[in-house]
């Protein structure tokens, strides 16, 4: 008995000092985030005190990232790394838990800012906040989704006043992460739906009828409708 209880502590013991030194980057293939194009330049350090260099999700810059692996999950089989970059002058940094659950793909208290680039162009979107934003998918299947979402827009649009962008809160519908943003004005109002592989579609309707509008937004790929003027776009993120 004493033997076995010997031989049981020597490999628990092994098994500890394995963990311990894990590397980061094995802790990020086996949490899933490779599955929804992850990348990075370099990814160092052990799975305690990690730093991922350059790293993205798709055409989202994330910069470079202090990494650690939660503990507690991994007794349950689940593996969570919290991710960090502090903030610095014109930059609020970025907070947020990824990982996996068994086919579970999440995002958990997400807060940072994410520069969209001409990601939905022609729609005049400059960037969106994110503010313990967390969002679970399964099978390619929103499941749950919470958190606030911030759109700017980079457009001077007469009678409109834009500077706030527009704001809501994310939700899962038939499998579909829903983003319904309104602006503080209520006049403009954006539907995003994101599915998980990537397909994207957004709507965005600007409620009136300025007289210049007829000169202006068609021009920007508004379209005239009952309500006023949309653009609806549809793509690929990351393509």
């Amino acid at each position: 008995m004493k033997r076995f209880l010997t031989i049981l502590l020597i490999v628990l013991g092994l098994i500890a000092v394995l963990v311990f030194f894990m590397p980061l980057r094995l802790a990020v293939s086996l949490s899933g985030l490779e599955d929804s194009r992850f990348s990075a330049r370099e990814i160092s350090g052990t799975v305690w005190n990690g730093r991922i260099e350059a790293a993205r999700i798709g055409v989202f810059d994330l910069g470079d990232l202090n990494a650690g692996v939660q503990f507690l999950p991994l007794l349950t089989g689940q593996v969570k790394i919290d991710l960090e970059r502090p903030a610095s002058d014109g930059d609020g940094g970025l907070s947020a838990t990824l990982g996996k659950r068994g086919p579970n793909l999440l995002v958990e208290d997400a807060t940072t800012r994410l520069q969209l680039g001409s990601e939905l162009a022609p729609m005049p979107a400059s960037d969106i906040d994110l503010d313990a934003v967390s969002v679970t998918f399964a099978n390619g299947r929103c499941q749950s989704a919470t958190g606030q979402v911030r759109l700017s827009l980079d457009a001077n649009i007469p009678g409109l006043d834009l500077k706030r962008g527009l704001l809501g809160n994310a939700k899962c519908e038939d499998g579909v992460l829903i983003l319904p943003l309104v602006g503080a004005s209520g006049m403009e109002e954006l539907t995003m739906k994101l599915e998980g592989n990537g397909f994207y579609t957004a709507r965005l309707l600007l409620r009136g009828n300025e007289s210049t509008w007829t000169l202006i937004l068609p021009t920007l790929g508004f379209l005239k409708t009952p309500d006023g003027y949309a653009i609806k776009i549809a793509g690929q993120m990351g393509k």
